[in-house]
């Protein structure tokens, strides 16, 4: 029995396709207050950093010609002198631990620290940890009164120090750190790694729970480093993500300037992240290994943890020779140049686009779990590759900065890294941040034309972004520029999409369209969904998407091939789907759920050719700060599910939620295939187009007969 709910009880601080925030008000100005004064001292010691004498500003520059459309990058050189490493261990790795709800709530944190204590003893190698950024410690070696740093070497553990609680998603807290880390404990080999969540480039990394979720963003990150690189001497070894989705191109053209290595995820991480037993114990045995070596160790555990924990399938890892970032820079930019001018012809602009949103992507991005914009680098430069001159160049200095990298089953033919694209625009200042930290400007104008036009605003150009000829990265300073996002709705009624024959019932009782060429230039994909009409006919209950849809862009043509087969649990009730990722072998599906009480979702790959399902586990989805749920929960024997589906009122299309009855789990496969029950349900073609809205056809009813044969009214 399917129980309607008031749709706030379900509302919680989860993503549904919009990021909000749920915060307590009056925190939220405190933690405002301090940042403006955390920020003003920090530019307050810039400036005096800057007077000091013989203290020469050090600024990475990286810059566009309009008129030549070539790249100049000047990375910075460190300031201050190496110090005298020849009585310090040969590795010390900086561990900037922000616990969070991976501690308070699974004691992930202190499961590493384990980890780092039980690791092969070495006088050549140790690690400095800075703690905090977490409401409850699991274990007995944090007591999480302020910022706790610690010596681990030796199969030991030391508290040497500790500083007032403040966000570790300000620049500040990292800075100073580090800054303090490495006059403290130098060594010939340094590595950073930060240890949290992760977001990708717009949300970043390092969500503090006890701020508010504060964390840092990649200019944040920049800054940071850029001061204790203007005393160190040197660069890092390696600058290393223990934390999801952080493999990008933005987050590799921060860290190029400040280290030689970058070790991270394109993906979501596995909850166990890291084995750093395995890290360290390799460094105690070899501590002349660089950062390509250790790399390749951090990569190899990573997914052999993966494995053991049958996480291996979504798992991507890569490690980056940032020495090559300036020659992929350079390459992607005359790509992305070729690429907005050839885009300028809407036909091209269609299958481009089309190509780019079927690349390979991370986080999952879909409706019901939220959205990331994490999108395959390769991937997008494939997207263009029969249109480009420039895109080999850009592949080949792609495939040269990735040292190496790993991938499972779903992402097979991963790159290694991946770049922002706006699968669903979400709000303003999302686009704000990424202009912060594009890499190129025509990269910014082929996203920049979509936005502007999918919002109503016609002949664009990019003169935006060059000043006096030349576009500086970072140089955003227009914060009112994207503000006709604000009031931009998705309207379902896309005027992009047109026909050629409207969407009807042939005489055959297919269910078809066809796309006029206009509509074939600016649709980007074609999908279905599913309703049923509650009990009391009060409401549409929505089932999902389904991928049976057949077609072909060549001639616009798409047409129903659904089968009347649904994903149900073994008691019958029927799970509202929603695509998270497709191949030419099996379709990844999400469906919103109670698992014993908590809202979360439940991620399940079908295979086309067997139609067998395979349950991945659950997953949390996208936080409202932005922050990607680290694990795919097992489901185990006893847990409780009761699927959620959101409905539309058949009178007024007023949303509301409605609850299915709870289901135990008994064993590994609770997830089945199973015909629809002998009824009467909705069917509609929804068509995105290329600029962020879409179309929803007019329903048309569908019956389901007791012996299975499906027929459309008439």
């Amino acid at each position: 029995m399917l129980k309607k709910m008031v749709l706030w009880l379900l509302a919680g601080c989860l993503v549904l396709g919009v990021v909000t925030g749920c915060s307590d008000d009056e925190n939220w100005d405190e933690l405002e207050d301090e940042a403006v004064e955390q920020e003003a001292d920090e530019q307050e010691a810039d400036e005096q950093e800057q007077q000091n004498e013989g203290n020469k500003p050090r600024k990475f520059s990286m810059s566009v010609s309009r008129s030549s459309g070539t790249m100049s990058i000047t990375r910075p050189t460190p300031g201050g002198t190496l110090p005298d490493t020849s009585d310090e261990p040969a590795w010390t790795i900086f561990i900037y631990m922000c616990a969070t709800d991976l501690e308070s709530e699974d004691g992930m944190a202190t499961a590493d620290l384990a980890e780092m204590v039980a690791a092969g003893g070495s006088d050549d190698v140790r690690l400095i940890v800075e703690t905090g950024g977490c409401k409850r410690w699991q274990g007995d070696a944090v007591s999480g009164t302020g910022l706790q740093r610690f010596v681990i070497q030796n199969g030991s553990i030391n508290e040497v120090g500790s500083v007032p609680a403040v966000s570790m998603g300000k620049s500040g807290t990292l800075a100073d750190f580090l800054t303090w880390g490495v006059a403290n404990y130098p060594s010939e080999r340094m590595g950073v790694v930060l240890w949290n969540h992760g977001g990708g480039s717009i949300t970043g990394v390092c969500f503090d729970e006890e701020f508010n979720d504060d964390a840092l963003t990649l200019t944040e990150v920049d800054k940071a480093f850029k001061k204790t690189f203007a005393t160190m001497g040197g660069k890092f070894e390696f600058i290393g993500f223990d934390a999801c989705l952080m493999a990008t191109v933005e987050t590799a053209n921060v860290t190029a300037s400040y280290a030689n290595y970058q070790y991270g995820s394109e993906e979501l991480e596995s909850g166990t992240g890291w084995d750093y037993e395995a890290v360290v114990s390799y460094l105690a045995e070899h501590p002349e290994a660089d950062g390509a070596a250790l790399g390749k160790v951090v990569c190899d555990s990573y997914q052999a943890s993966c494995v053991e924990e049958e996480d291996a399938a979504i798992a991507t890892f890569s490690i980056i020779d940032l020495a090559r970032i300036d020659d992929l820079m350079v390459s992607f930019n005359e790509y992305a140049h070729e690429l907005y001018e050839v885009t300028d012809d809407a036909s091209l602009r269609g299958q481009v686009t089309r190509a780019v949103t079927e690349a390979d992507n991370y986080g999952g991005n879909n409706r019901a779990e939220g959205y990331t914009n994490m999108v395959d680098l390769g991937g997008v430069i494939e997207a263009g590759s029969s249109y480009t001159d420039a895109s080999r160049d850009a592949q080949k200095a792609l495939d040269k900065a990735v040292v190496t990298h790993v991938e499972g089953e779903t992402h097979e033919g991963a790159s290694g890294l991946s770049i922002y694209y706006p699968l669903k625009v979400q709000e303003a200042n999302e686009l704000s941040t990424f202009e912060d930290v594009c890499v190129s400007p025509y990269y910014l104008s082929f996203v920049d034309r979509t936005t502007q036009e999918g919002a109503g605003i016609d002949d664009y150009d990019d003169d935006t972004w060059f000043e006096d000829d030349f576009w500086e990265w970072g140089g955003g300073d227009d914060d009112t520029y994207w503000d006709f996002l604000d009031g931009y709705d998705q309207t379902g009624e896309s005027e992009y999409i047109t026909f050629a024959v409207e969407p009807e019932i042939d005489e055959d009782g297919i269910f078809w369209f066809q796309l006029d060429q206009n509509g074939i230039n600016n649709a980007v994909s074609v999908c279905a969904y599913v309703y049923e009409l509650s009990e009391d006919g009060s409401d549409f209950i929505e089932l999902g998407e389904t991928a049976d849809v057949d077609g072909s862009w060549d001639d616009g043509a798409f047409y129903d091939g659904f089968d009347g087969y649904w994903l149900s649990l073994p008691d019958g009730q029927n799970l509202a789907t929603y695509i998270v990722d497709m191949t030419d072998d099996y379709v990844v599906y999400t469906s919103p759920i109670l698992l014993n009480g908590i809202e979360t979702n439940l991620r399940m790959r079908q295979y086309f050719d067997s139609k067998d399902v395979v349950v991945e586990g659950t997953w949390d989805g996208i936080s409202a700060s932005g922050a990607a749920a680290r694990e795919v929960v097992k489901l185990v024997k006893g847990d409780v599910i009761e699927p959620v589906y959101d409905a539309y009122g058949v009178e007024d299309e007023e949303m509301s939620q409605y609850l299915g009855d709870p289901y135990t789990v008994r064993g590994t496969t609770d997830v089945d295939y199973q015909e629809l029950q002998g009824s009467e349900y909705d069917y509609s073609f929804c068509i995105d187009d290329i600029y962020g809205d879409y179309l929803m056809t007019d329903y048309e009813t569908f019956y389901i007969e007791d012996d299975g044969s499906i027929s459309f009214a008439y």
